[in-house]
């Protein structure tokens, strides 16, 4: 279907071209611009209302904002949309207006990424070219192996097998992490992505899960401020008293995430707390978001949410001396210190053992090519795409 859409399109500005009626005019979409005002000089009234009912009929959400690119000539117009998609306008043999709305395919390349850390994961991925959205995904995937925080040391290399996303040739994004590889302080922490009967995760070289039933954190990265402690000089009021959470300082409006799914049972605000959440999880395990800016207005108090989806933002409510997240987890009655918790392993269906092993070493090698020159390699700048046997 793209195909047919993608030559139809080509077709059209071929006949612009040869037809002496190229694009004369690009034009970046102005804050307060209507259709009409953009087209009133190439086509009349009666046209511009007849192109709008048939844009809405074609991408009933579309709207018009500033920042779009158009492009037109005496007798055509193109706006684009996004990325990928595109609206055109042109006028048959028989002078009617016709609008076509052209959607590009999202293609996947299969990409090995290496690099070694100076500072942090985040600097050492940015520094070839790699976003914070990547470094936050291998963040998660290793949470429970390594302590993004204080374990990584200059030196440290990783490699990554990922999916790409482009549209039109262009970078939007990442498909999933299939495989990675940490070298972290001399040992070798690996982990690859593999679907066991209706589950999936992470496992490591040994066919042992990864993931827990808990997030480590809440937060994509934060510095620790304070810790769980019976006693401690509270900031504000200056008296000793028991702190049961452990703060994360981060910038206001950073997300707070759900470390485990459940249902919450709070959604408030106190004097001391400030503006927090309260997520009842299964096996009598709670946990607590306190002192947020705001809460996910999408998410109500008695839903459901899932591990990871975000819940409020970092603030400064309530007793709090700066922005930060206090998180805690509570076991029926009993606070436990969420640096000290260990998560439970989720059950997985047994799986065949024999297949991961394969898929775990055709990973293995993508990762350590013999060869620099092997056939099934080919090299771009930053990352190397591959051909998965």
């Amino acid at each position: 279907m793209w195909r047919r859409s993608l030559n139809k399109l080509l077709a059209a500005l071929f006949l612009l071209v040869f037809s002496g009626a190229a694009f004369a005019e690009t034009y970046v979409v102005q804050r307060g611009d209507t259709l009409s005002l953009i087209l009133q000089d190439t086509f009349t009234f009666s046209e511009v209302n007849s192109i709008a009912k048939q844009i809405k009929a074609k991408y009933p959400s579309y709207i018009l904002k500033a920042g779009m690119l158009a492009e037109k000539s005496a007798d055509s117009f193109a706006l684009r949309l996004s990325l990928d998609k595109e609206i055109m306008v042109s006028r048959t043999e028989l002078g009617e207006v016709e609008v076509e709305l052209f959607t590009y395919p999202t293609e996947s390349l299969v990409t090995l990424i290496q690099g070694r850390i100076n500072t942090n994961l985040f600097s050492a991925l940015a520094e070839i070219g790699e976003s914070a959205e990547l470094a936050q995904g291998l963040a998660r995937i290793f949470e429970w192996e390594i302590d993004f925080l204080k374990d990584i040391r200059k030196g440290d290399t990783f490699k990554v097998v990922a999916e790409k996303r482009f549209v039109r040739g262009k970078f939007t994004g990442y498909g999933r992490v299939l495989a990675a590889e940490f070298n972290v302080n001399k040992r070798s922490h690996k982990a690859f992505w593999y679907k066991a009967g209706t589950k999936y995760g992470y496992f490591n070289e040994n066919a042992k899960v990864l993931e827990r039933g808990f997030l480590r954190v809440p937060l994509p990265y934060g510095r620790i401020t304070s810790r769980f402690t019976d006693s401690r000089l509270h900031p504000v009021t200056q008296k000793y008293q028991p702190h049961y959470g452990v703060d994360y300082a981060a910038a206001v409006g950073t997300p707070v995430m759900v470390t485990a799914s459940g249902v919450i049972v709070r959604k408030s605000y106190s004097e001391n707390n400030g503006y927090f959440v309260e997520v009842r999880h299964s096996n009598n395990y709670s946990t607590f978001y306190l002192h947020l800016n705001g809460f996910n207005n999408a998410v109500k108090q008695g839903a459901y949410v899932n591990q990871g989806d975000v819940i409020g933002y970092v603030g400064k409510s309530g007793m709090a001396t700066g922005p930060h997240l206090d998180y805690r987890i509570r076991h029926k009655n009993r606070w436990l210190n969420p640096l000290d918790f260990i998560a439970e392993v989720p059950v997985l269906e047994r799986f065949d053992k024999k297949e991961f092993a394969l898929l775990a070493e055709k990973y293995t090698k993508i990762m350590n090519p013999v060869q620099i020159f092997d056939s099934s390699v080919m090299y771009a700048i930053n990352t190397i795409p591959v051909m998965l046997p």
